[in-house]
Parts: C-alpha cells; sequence; structure tokens
C-alpha cells in the first residue's frame, strides 16, 4: 500500500511539474507570436480600413495600430490585454450617440487618438470614453473633444489615465454639459497631467475611495474639483483657474491636499477651497490666489489647513458656525481685503482654532511688536468683523454679503478704526514673519497667471467700495427713518 501511494504521490508531483513547465512556456512564447493589426497603412495589402474590424479580430497580447484618418462610427473594447495606439493622432468619430469609445476589458493601453462625437444624453452618462467594469487600463496621450462626458468611470479600478487634452463642448450652456472626467464606485484610480476645460466640472469623484489625482490644469469649468461620498483621496499639484469654484469637497473624510493652485475663480459666491461636510482633511502648501472667497467652511471639521499662501481674496476665509474642531495655523495671510467671516451666533464652544502648538499665522496687517525676539507678536491678532456688527443693526446689508463692497469696508476700517465692533476670533500667536512653505511646483505656478497686485491698486478699489458702500448705508438708514 505505502508502495502504491508512493507512486500516485509521484505521478501527480509529476503532472503539476509538467503543467507549470507548460503554463511558463505559454507565458514566454506567447509575446512571440502576439499580433500586429493594422488600420488604415497604405502602404500594407493587409490594412484594415475599420477599427471596430481589428478589435473584433484581436486576441489578449496583441496590438491594434491606427494610421493618420478618420474612422467613423463608435468603437467597444472587450479583449483583455492589448494595445491599442494611434499613430499620427488618428480620429475616432462617434455617432453623436451613446460612446464613442467604450473600454469594458481589462489591462488594456489606449493612447494616440482624437475622439469625438459622444451622444448627448446625461441619463445614459454619454462619453468620449466610457470604462465600464474595467481594470488596470491605461489611457494616455488622447485628445478628446465635442464630446458629453470626456471619460466615465463606471465601477472601474486601478487605471492610470494621464497627459490627455479634454475640451468640452462651449456651444451647450454649462447645464447641459457633462464632465471632464467622472468617476463613479471606481476605487484606486490614478490620474494625473491631463488639461481639463470648458466642461460643467473638471473632476467630478463620485463614490471613489482612494484614488490619487495630481498634476492636472482644470479651468473654464463650473467646479474645478467635485468630491461627492469619497474617503481617502489625495489632491495634489493640479491648477484650477478660472473656475466658479475651484474645489468643492463634499461628505468625505481622510481627504489630502497639498501644493495645488486655487487662483482666479471668481464669481457670487465663488470659492477657492469649500468644505462641506469634511472630517479629518489635510490641506498644506497650497496657493489660494484671487478667489471671491478663499477658503469656506461649511460643516467641516476636524481638519487641519497650514504652510498654505493665502493671497489677494476678497474675503480670505468664511467659517460657518455648523464647522468645529479645525485648526488654522502657519499659513501667510497677505493683501485680502477681509480676512475672516463667521457666520452664525454660536460660534463660541466651536473650538476652531487659528494656532498649534504655540504657532499661529501671519497676517501681513499685524502691528504688533515682538519685544522678546522669539517671532511670536506679543499681543494677539484680534480678527473683527465690522460687517457683521453693521448688519445686525441693518439687515438691508445682506445684499452686500460676500461682495468686494463689504470687504473693501472692512479694509477701510481697519485703516481708520471708527467702528466699535465685536472680535469674533483671535490668532493668540501671531506670526511676525511668513512661515517658508514648499508650496506648489513651478509647473502649476506657470500656469496659473499668479502675479502681485499693486498695493495702490487695492487702495483704489477700496477707498471706491467704502464710498459706493457708504452711500447705501445711508440709503437704507434715512429709508428705516421714514417707515
Amino acid at each position: 500500500m505505502a508502495i502504491q501511494r508512493g507512486y500516485r504521490y509521484s505521478r501527480d508531483l509529476r503532472k503539476i511539474l509538467a503543467a507549470a513547465v507548460i503554463f511558463s512556456l505559454a507565458i514566454v512564447v506567447s509575446p512571440l507570436h502576439a499580433a500586429v493589426f493594422t488600420v488604415g497603412k497604405p502602404d500594407e495589402a493587409t490594412t484594415l480600413n475599420s477599427v471596430q474590424e481589428a478589435l473584433d479580430r484581436v486576441s489578449p497580447g496583441d496590438t491594434v495600430r491606427v494610421y493618420p484618418g478618420v474612422y467613423k462610427g463608435n468603437v467597444r473594447i472587450k479583449t483583455n490585454n492589448i494595445i491599442v495606439e494611434g499613430i499620427g493622432r488618428p480620429t475616432i468619430q462617434g455617432e453623436k450617440t451613446g460612446n464613442a469609445v467604450t473600454l469594458e476589458a481589462d489591462h488594456v493601453t489606449l493612447k494616440g487618438f482624437l475622439i469625438r462625437g459622444g451622444g448627448r444624453d446625461l441619463l445614459k452618462d454619454d462619453a468620449g470614453i466610457k470604462f465600464v467594469k474595467a481594470k488596470e487600463c491605461l489611457v494616455t496621450d488622447n485628445r478628446l473633444e465635442d464630446n458629453l462626458y470626456g471619460m466615465y468611470l463606471s465601477q472601474s479600478e486601478k487605471c492610470v489615465i494621464t497627459h490627455n487634452v479634454i475640451r468640452g463642448r462651449t456651444y451647450d450652456t454649462e447645464e447641459d454639459r457633462g464632465n471632464g472626467i467622472h468617476t463613479w464606485d471606481s476605487p484606486f484610480n490614478r490620474i494625473e497631467h491631463n488639461d481639463i476645460a470648458d466642461a460643467r466640472d473638471g473632476f467630478y469623484i463620485s463614490f471613489s475611495h482612494f484614488c490619487t489625482i495630481d498634476y492636472n490644469k482644470i479651468h473654464r469649468t463650473r467646479y474645478g474639483l467635485h468630491y461627492m461620498y469619497s474617503d481617502d483621496n489625495s489632491f495634489s499639484y493640479n491648477t484650477l483657474i478660472d473656475n466658479v469654484a475651484g474645489a468643492a469637497v463634499m461628505y468625505a473624510k481622510r481627504f489630502k491636499w497639498a501644493g495645488n493652485v486655487f487662483a482666479h475663480n471668481r464669481g457670487f459666491r465663488a470659492y477657492g477651497v469649500l468644505w462641506q461636510d469634511v472630517r479629518h482633511s489635510d490641506c498644506f502648501d497650497n496657493l489660494i490666489y484671487d478667489n471671491t472667497i478663499g477658503l469656506y467652511f461649511d460643516h467641516a471639521g476636524m481638519s487641519k489647513v497650514h504652510r498654505n499662501l493665502v493671497i489677494s481674496n476678497d474675503v480670505a476665509s468664511v467659517i460657518l458656525e455648523n464647522s468645529e474642531n479645525n485648526t488654522i495655523f502657519e499659513n501667510n495671510f497677505i493683501n485680502n481685503l477681509s480676512l475672516l467671516r463667521l457666520r452664525g451666533g454660536t460660534q463660541t464652544g466651536r473650538n476652531n482654532l487659528f494656532y498649534k502648538d504655540g504657532k499661529g499665522n501671519y497676517w501681513s496687517d499685524y502691528r504688533g511688536y515682538d519685544l522678546d525676539g522669539d517671532g511670536i507678536g506679543d499681543q494677539p491678532y484680534k480678527l473683527e468683523g465690522i460687517f457683521d456688527a453693521l448688519e445686525a443693526d441693518i439687515p438691508e446689508l445682506r445684499l452686500f454679503l460676500f461682495s468686494p463692497l463689504t470687504a473693501a469696508l472692512e479694509l477701510a476700517e481697519r485703516a481708520f478704526p471708527i467702528i466699535e465692533v465685536t472680535v469674533t476670533a483671535e490668532d493668540k500667536f501671531p506670526l511676525m514673519r511668513p512661515v517658508r512653505i514648499t508650496g506648489p511646483p513651478p509647473e502649476a505656478l506657470a500656469k496659473s497667471r499668479v502675479g502681485v497686485v499693486e498695493g495702490s491698486e487695492r487702495i483704489f478699489v477700496g477707498l471706491f467700495s467704502s464710498v459706493l458702500l457708504g452711500g447705501c448705508l445711508l440709503m437704507a438708514r434715512k429709508g428705516r427713518a421714514l417707515q
């Protein structure tokens, strides 16, 4: 019996070893027999005329090379582990319905194409490239234009999307456009070095956790970045300019943003960065420049905001009364018309701090002194809200909330303090010198049109706006007196 068992064991072992050898040979040999299908190559007799025909013929490991030309018709990629490569930027012209390219396979590389002509159905999420349960794909060096959504990822993960240019439909209204790159239920994706413009939102990240978004440029959109219900994401070294809002992060946890530029985001209630119902985020080394509102906290909590440069915004920061336990320290607040606006009557006890470990922030208009030379101002920096005080007496002034007029009034009040206001918050350890920060990389700054606003321009705007708002105050008082 022992001899028989030993024989069976030896026979089974030989079968396992033989299978392993065959499998190894298949791995080594298969690339040698991988086919290359060409489309539109004029000097090749076996070339195909249809991209879809080539895709229908491929097997795993094959390559499809598409040469210059316009190839009409929607394309569907269903075979795993293939390369689809455009030579000389060929055009895939969609049918104006559905998706120009549907990617529903794993380990696919798609590169080098102009992709246009996706559908117009927002309910079906028509896109230039639609990822459907795709995994570990690489989409690079493509240009997408005249599509509803640029790219839409549905339950797709571990993909890399890099060095693409996406342009939305400028002939459509903002409400009728799709997003540049939209992800839904798509974790662990890496999106970098893309240029997105003229979409509804640049990025819309929904229920997509553990994604990394770096080195992108987003401009001329509603929200450059729009996060919803997505946790543990990283957003770094991106440039977001000329949008209504730079970044709007909502209902998220453990979000990191570092080294970004949020600039020139202007309009009514426009923001550089918006936190809404965000917990445990970490915001550092960013440039927030020339926005209507730099930082806006709405139901945000337990977050750190540090080592940022907040410069030349109409309002540097707004914190609503529902935000608590945020720590704002070692930032540089420079040349903002208005520094802080605390909205709501129950700020006491919310524990929003403007310092940590004995270090506060640098405020360019701090006029205190440092007798002991430790780099910390000897007197606290008081953030005073003149507009809130006036609004309590004259409710009609709410019409000017978040406008440059009220910001200019606060600037004038700092220069000529003639109205007594209630202290709303204070930095107990104001810094005497700006904090050195790593900041955005040079390539991000080069894309952002960051300049220096001349002091004379600020003074002119402040004086002109103060006179205009003063006239409005006088008319409001006279109107109430006649009632």
